[in-house]
């Protein structure tokens, strides 16, 4: 994803996954999430991960990303990532994201 391959990631993704952006919005389908992306992702986002724990079908990763809008304006972002796992593909996203000051 941080390349801009988007329809790699997707590959990876169930067909009825679910992705659950906390205190926000639901995708239902890959196809939601496609399209979620193209809008979304003007130009491919920064990851910065701190942390992988993984644990039966789960992983969870916890960073930072960098986001650019429409303007090339960047928002930084802290968030929680608990990915879960259906044989061998993502079936749920539950995001919890934050958006967070930006460093000097």
């Amino acid at each position: 994803m941080a390349q801009g391959n988007y329809e790699g990631f997707l590959s990876f993704c169930a067909d009825d996954m679910e992705w659950i952006f906390v205190g926000d919005k639901t995708l239902n389908g890959k196809e939601a999430v496609r399209q979620w992306m193209a809008t979304t992702y003007v130009e491919p986002p920064k990851f910065r991960v701190a942390h992988f724990i993984a644990e039966g079908d789960f992983v969870t990763a916890i960073g930072d990303i960098t986001l650019k809008d429409e303007d090339g304006k960047a928002t930084d972002y802290s968030y929680c990532d608990i990915w879960r796992f259906r044989d061998g593909k993502i079936v749920e996203l539950r995001a919890f994201v934050i958006k967070t000051l930006r460093k000097c």
